[in-house]
C-alpha cells in the first residue's frame, strides 16, 4: 500500500532564473573557447610551443568548464521549482511513497486508464535518466501511456490521483526495474519521479 504525503512548494517558473542559467552556460562555453584559443596561439610560437604547463592548464580548464556546464544543464532539467534531482539514500527506500506537490482538481485516475503526463525520473545518485523536458528552454513534450503498461510504482502510485495534479513518487527497486543490471540500459535500484497528470485519454 502506498504511503501518501502532501506538500505544496512554489511551482512557478522564474524567467529570471532561466535567463541566469543561460548566461552562466554562455560564460562557461566562452571560457572554454578562450582556453583553446590561447593554446592555439601558443602553439604557433616555438618558444611557447614546448611549454607543457600551458597546454595542461588550458586542457584542464576546458574540461572543468565542460563538466560544470553539463552539471548545470542536468540540474535544471527538473521542470518544477522546489523539486531537485538530489541524491537520496537507496537503503532507506523500502516502500512506495506518493507526495502531492500540487493537488489535482480533475477526474480521478484508475489503474486501467490511459493518461497523458509530463515527468522526470532520477536514480539514487541524482542522475536523471528520462524526462519530458530535455533542456531549460525546451517545451514540455508530454506522452500518453496506459497505467497497465508501466512499472508497478507508477501504476499504484498514480491510480487514485487526480488529473491536474503533480506527484513525487519514491519507488523501491522491486516496483521499478529491479536491483540487478540486466544490460538493457534501464536504471536499477530505487527511483524517484515527478509526474504531472495532464489528462485522461478517453476510450474511443
Amino acid at each position: 500500500m502506498a504511503r501518501t504525503k502532501e506538500k505544496y512548494p512554489d511551482l512557478s517558473t522564474s524567467r529570471r532564473q532561466r535567463i541566469a542559467i543561460w548566461v552562466i552556460a554562455i560564460v562557461m562555453v566562452g571560457g572554454t573557447l578562450v582556453s583553446f584559443l590561447i593554446f592555439a596561439i601558443a602553439s604557433m610560437d616555438p618558444s611557447v610551443n614546448s611549454d607543457q604547463i600551458l597546454y595542461e592548464k588550458a586542457l584542464e580548464k576546458a574540461q572543468k568548464d565542460a563538466e560544470e556546464a553539463a552539471k548545470l544543464m542536468a540540474e535544471y532539467q527538473v521542470f518544477f521549482d522546489g523539486v531537485e534531482n538530489a541524491p537520496f539514500d537507496a537503503a532507506g527506500v523500502t516502500e512506495l511513497v506518493v507526495e502531492t506537490l500540487r493537488a489535482g482538481d480533475g477526474e480521478v485516475v484508475a489503474e486501467t486508464d490511459t493518461i497523458t503526463a509530463n515527468y522526470t525520473g532520477w536514480d539514487a545518485n541524482g542522475v536523471i535518466f528520462d524526462t519530458t523536458k530535455r533542456s531549460p528552454e525546451a517545451e514540455l513534450t508530454p506522452i500518453s501511456f496506459g497505467l497497465q503498461q508501466v512499472i508497478a510504482g507508477w501504476t499504484q502510485g498514480l491510480a487514485g490521483q487526480k488529473v491536474g495534479g503533480v506527484y513525487l513518487l519514491t519507488i523501491p527497486a522491486e516496483m521499478a526495474y529491479g536491483s540487478v543490471n540486466d544490460g538493457s540500459g534501464r536504471p536499477v535500484g530505487p527511483l524517484k519521479f515527478v509526474v504531472e497528470i495532464i489528462s485522461k485519454v478517453e476510450e474511443e
